[in-house]
């Protein structure tokens, strides 16, 4: 089961999963020097395991990498309910169109080639990072309102059949009145007159 942690002094919380040390550390010190909270794994195997215990906003994936190459590892985060909403920014020296068409294919929402340029970098975190917690806020929104329908139809059904109720008891008033005027006339009927 996956956990979301909230820092409100962080912009996102962040996962880059690549097997190269250099490039973990330079775009962590990236990122964290603009405020995120970053977290790092050098395979696919660790960053499941990383993801289990707390799902991040956002990861950043290479796709060259051993056992589990990244396509492999996106296709996985798709195909589980938990994490399949987590953005994935694919990374590569791979710059030709059939691997960026193959990242967006299999879930990528974006592709920066290395090597990096800060400002790109920088950039389309922030982008997926906006768009994510928009979607969240939207996802937040229309269960409110979801909850506000069910709520108000339930009242138009309990007023639907009060009113019901209502014309019922309406008739019975109406039927005993024509009872009650029978049995008054009946009663003057009877009475002596003097």
């Amino acid at each position: 089961m996956t956990k979301k942690l909230q820092k409100s002094d962080c912009k996102g919380d962040i996962l880059i999963v690549d097997d190269q040390p250099d490039n973990l550390e330079v775009l962590s010190i990236i990122l964290e020097s603009e405020g995120y909270q970053v977290r790092q794994a050098v395979n696919a195997n660790i960053a499941f395991k990383t993801i289990e215990i707390q799902a991040p906003e956002l990861i950043m994936l290479d796709i060259r990498m051993p056992e589990i190459d990244g396509y492999e590892a996106c296709q996985k985060l798709k195909l589980n309910r938990e994490t399949e909403d987590i953005p994935v920014i694919f990374l590569s020296g791979l710059g030709r169109g059939i691997d960026k068409s193959k990242a967006l294919e299999v879930g990528g929402v974006d592709f920066i080639i290395k090597p990096f340029e800060l400002e790109e970098v920088l950039a389309r975190v922030a982008h997926h990072l906006t768009i994510r917690k928009l979607e969240i806020e939207l996802n937040r929104r229309r269960q409110e309102l979801a909850q506000q329908n069910y709520r108000l139809q339930t009242q138009i059904y309990i007023c639907q059949k009060a009113g019901k109720e209502l014309e019922i008891f309406k008739a019975s008033l109406k039927a005993r009145g024509k009872e009650l005027q029978d049995i008054t006339g009946k009663l003057k009927n009877i009475q002596p007159h003097y």
